[in-house]
């Protein structure tokens, strides 16, 4: 059995790859989760979590413990303390997640731990090319800090691949969206969803025009799990569905769903990318073609969940990334 040290284990993307784990991989995998949480804000419960350390991810002597207590066999890093759209803040940015990375980074490479995942961004990274759809290796110009520190980690573990041993698997991810998402800064079809089951307007930024990849979050689970099975390393993955749709189709979607939905629309942020499509050929040749969930069938799925789950929102009223 593996132990995995999930980073950021609390936030939407990690809570969703525990509960992979306890339905699918409870024989092959034990958790240990770093979040500032000491348990999961919203109640969630979890069979394979082992250990729980809270604390702040910049206290380097504090991460060096986890490692120095604890066999570990894989880190996947899923934390991040910025969103793109609020990622104003440049020396923040460095300062929560660039230099805390670095140092993890330094504490695997002292505790001889050579595996990590890190779950980095198909849209943010990219930029405002306009050479669609993005492919791995293309040249790339992120415009918000978010990107820039997501693309900056890249290429230092790339790095610590080629004189530490670090054995990376990038994973370049388009919009998540589906159960246990709880954060009202980011993720349109959850953000919009939400105010549409509390009767709530959703501002949109810009004139809903803009397209991008969505995926539904347990089918990228499940191709994160599939290649780790493969083994595979020092490599970047562009994860996506294929399904490139605009927002006003949509928020269209979910008026379906919900009669009383309505919405609003706002000047767009200077530091959203309006249309990114990610190619997805390099994923398919390692994996074959996947039956990705068709975004009516996830949108359904997600309001479902959100229906049955708001009296626990109510109740944890906490927002996480």
């Amino acid at each position: 059995m593996k132990t995995v040290l999930v980073v950021g284990g609390f936030g939407f993307l990690a809570t969703n790859i525990i509960k992979y784990i306890d339905e699918h991989l409870s024989a092959d995998y034990q958790v240990i989760v770093f979040d500032k949480f000491a348990q999961h804000p919203h109640g969630v419960v979890f069979s394979s979590v082992k250990k729980v350390y809270a604390g702040d991810f910049s206290d380097e002597m504090f991460i060096n413990s986890i490692f120095k207590e604890n066999h570990i066999d894989l880190v996947i890093h899923a934390l991040s303390t910025t969103v793109p759209a609020l990622s104003l803040n440049a020396r923040y940015d460095i300062e929560s997640n660039l230099l805390p990375t670095i140092n993890l980074f330094d504490i695997m490479v002292r505790h001889n731990v050579n595996d990590i995942v890190y779950i980095s961004s198909g849209g943010a990274v990219y930029g405002k090319s306009m050479n669609l759809p993005y492919r791995e290796d293309m040249d790339v110009m992120p415009i918000s800090s978010y990107g820039i520190v997501k693309l900056t980690i890249e290429k230092y573990l790339h790095q610590y691949s080629e004189l530490n041993g670090l054995r990376s698997l990038i994973l370049r991810l388009s919009n998540p969206y589906g159960p246990y998402h709880y954060s009202m800064k980011q993720g349109i079809c959850n953000v919009a969803m939400r105010k549409a089951v509390d009767n709530e307007t959703f501002e949109v930024w810009g004139t809903g025009d803009a397209k991008k990849d969505f995926i539904f979050v347990t089918d990228f689970v499940d191709i994160l799990f599939r290649l780790l099975s493969k083994n595979i390393s020092g490599e970047v993955f562009n994860i996506g569905s294929g399904e490139v749709v605009s927002v006003n189709s949509i928020l269209s979607k979910i008026k379906k769903i919900d009669a009383g939905f309505k919405w609003i629309n706002k000047e767009a942020s200077q530091y959203d990318v309006q249309h990114f499509e990610l190619d997805l050929t390099k994923l398919r040749k390692c994996i074959g073609d996947y039956p990705f969930t068709k975004m009516d069938d996830g949108l359904d799925k997600t309001y479902k969940w959100l229906k049955k789950n708001k009296d626990v929102e109510t109740q944890h009223n906490h927002n996480i990334i």
